[in-house]
């Protein structure tokens, strides 16, 4: 009977024995298991974390590319539109001139008067009407 208490002892001491291996077995691959999960999960956060500043990247020099058209294009409108108001400027300056009278021309009593020599003769406007005048512009264009 003492041979089967010991066996009993020896059996219960295996077993206990297996069980804490086998425990520290399952322990050590789930601290495995969660050791590569993290590692994966790192690569995953690093492989996000780089794909993410490669587009912030790209949109930065997308947005700077798009900030150089608009400037160029700004750039160009404001070229056109001085050569526009220029050629404006230039038409005005035109259209002025033409209310002026020239040196072969008189203001005399409110009418625009040519002069030829020693002849005078009053300037017609388009509807046959003797063209008005103040100092030395005309009411309407001369030429």
């Amino acid at each position: 009977m003492a041979g089967l208490i010991v066996a009993a002892f020896a059996w219960n001491g295996l077993s206990q024995y297996l069980a804490a291996r086998h425990a520290d077995e399952v322990t050590r691959d789930s601290a495995r298991t969660a050791e590569i999960t993290a590692q994966q999960a790192k690569a995953r956060a690093q492989q996000s974390q780089a794909q993410l500043a490669a587009d912030l990247l790209q949109r930065r020099e997308e947005l700077s590319n798009t900030y150089q058209q608009v400037n160029e294009q700004a750039r160009q409108y404001q070229a056109e539109q001085a050569v526009r108001l220029e050629k404006q400027r230039q038409e005005e300056l035109r259209v002025q001139e033409s209310y002026r009278l020239d040196r072969n021309q008189q203001c005399v009593g409110g009418v625009v008067i040519n002069r030829s020599g020693t002849s005078f003769a009053q300037v017609f406007g388009k509807d046959g009407a003797p063209i008005p005048c103040r100092g030395d512009l005309a009411t309407e264009p001369l030429r």
